[in-house]
């Protein structure tokens, strides 16, 4: 077991590029840390790193031990969870991270089914708009929403995500509602910065992805704050339909209709860490995700319909004469 747990350490060190790092990861001090691999190469009789004032890196017999060493360590640690599993299901703790709006009205609602059918495995969520480093912050599970940045985890698509236009009653009133894609500029739009860049648009025509320069006096890294202040009466939004689902249901805000573009739906992926040595828990709970969504229509699934009410057809409202 004491030459496992130094294997551990080796990786640990080699994937995070410092001693102390690998050492707070694995709840050591580095003195600790630095023994474990000093014992693994007096045992191997061969230096596997070289140590400078700079940091550490692995020697050529570092980078062959490591090499073979890590897939060793997932068929341990795939083999383990499958025994475990046989015996009283998945156990122990899953970290998951995902965007704020999606942990809020998706993604904390199937941890708590998951979670009371599977009461030994404890799940910790956190909620950022930008990617978390997954070795460093030691998750299992990540989602994102649309296009995915060069990376070497695996994405699994497990759903598509609708996007709404959306404006309150009190400001289609006031203001009129936008009747082709241009007109998106003569109104006071609110940016989603979490998810729109520049103040750009996207939507689609035909199979083909259109364009279109919005501009507003508010914008937030928040969607819950940029529905809130399309709730409110400032402006349209563009936002993911299942964070606005309620808000369209009780007619807070009204669902927004273009004669010729419609809002995209942007698949959602969840990353994990390798293709061969899915960790059993993580499986489980992608299994989960994906039947779960497809049983509930307001969650964004591979099968998922979304069910809404409160729109407004295109024939109903006038165009806009006036900038907001």
């Amino acid at each position: 077991m004491d030459k496992i747990r130094h294997m551990r350490a080796l990786i640990t060190v080699a994937k995070l590029g410092s001693l102390s790092a690998a050492a707070k990861t694995l709840g050591v001090t580095p003195g600790m840390m630095s023994k474990q691999i000093k014992h693994l190469e007096d045992v191997l009789n061969v230096r596997l790193l070289h140590r400078t004032t700079r940091g550490v890196s692995l020697t050529d017999a570092g980078e062959l031990y490591v090499s073979r060493v890590d897939d060793i360590l997932r068929s341990i640690d795939e083999v383990e969870a499958a025994v475990s599993m046989l015996a009283a299901g998945p156990r122990g703790l899953l970290r998951v991270n995902c965007p704020p709006s999606f942990g809020t009205h998706v993604l904390t609602q199937v941890i708590a089914a998951f979670a009371r059918d599977n009461p030994e495995l404890r799940v910790e969520l956190g909620l950022q708009d930008d990617e978390p480093d997954v070795i460093a912050s030691r998750l299992d599970l990540i989602f994102r929403l649309g296009k995915l940045r060069d990376s070497s985890l695996v994405a699994k698509h497990v759903g598509d995500a609708p996007f709404v236009l959306c404006a309150a009653p009190a400001y289609i009133e006031r203001f009129g509602a936008p009747d082709r894609l241009v007109d998106l500029a003569n109104f006071n739009c609110i940016i989603d910065a979490s998810i729109q860049f520049d103040g750009i648009w996207e939507l689609r025509h035909a199979n083909s992805k259109v364009t279109q320069q919005v501009t507003g006096n508010f914008s937030s890294l928040s969607t819950e704050a940029v529905i809130e202040a399309a709730i409110e009466g400032l402006g349209i939004a563009y936002v993911p339909q299942y964070a606005v689902t309620e808000e369209l249901e009780h007619a807070e805000v009204i669902e927004l209709q273009l004669r010729d573009a419609e809002p995209v739906t942007l698949p959602l992926y969840a990353l994990y860490g390798s293709r061969d040595h899915v960790a059993a828990k993580v499986r489980i709970f992608l299994d989960f995700y994906e039947d779960y969504a497809t049983k509930h229509a307001h969650l964004p699934g591979i099968a998922g319909v979304y069910l809404v009410q409160g729109t407004v057809p295109r024939t109903s409202v006038p165009r806009a004469f006036s900038t907001a």
